[in-house]
């Protein structure tokens, strides 16, 4: 079971229908089904009722909704995490300044900038 899978499986639990999901996420309506009937061979659950016009959730497809819905926010909360941290300022900043300012104006200054750019070395 993938990301992947549990994100095409969220859109047909909402949209109820093979060929929006499968229009709306870029594939054919067989590829999703086929998607579909790997999901439910991993759970051994049947988790949609099929017909002509209509999706419904069984009971198990059901329980399984709030669990990819948390799975899905998850990776997607990591993700954004991980980019995050990749984006942070790093490096070496070095500064020259005078006594007087390195005691009267900087303390305050440094302090707030440490907590905003944890990478950062600062070099007086």
């Amino acid at each position: 079971m993938n990301i992947k899978n549990l994100q095409f499986f969220l859109h047909l639990c909402d949209s109820k229908s093979f060929s929006q999901t499968a229009q709306a996420m870029h594939i054919s309506p067989s590829a999703l089904s086929r998607i579909i009937q790997r999901l439910e061979d991993d759970t051994g659950q049947t988790l949609f009722i099929r017909d002509n016009r209509s999706v419904e959730l069984t009971s198990a497809g059901k329980k399984l909704l709030p669990v990819a819905a948390q799975i899905v926010s998850s990776w997607l909360e990591l993700k954004t995490q991980l980019s995050d941290q990749q984006q942070q300022l790093q490096g070496k900043l070095k500064l020259f300044c005078s006594v007087t300012a390195s005691y009267s104006h900087l303390p305050a200054i440094l302090n707030e900038f440490r907590q905003l750019y944890p990478q950062i070395e600062i070099q007086l």
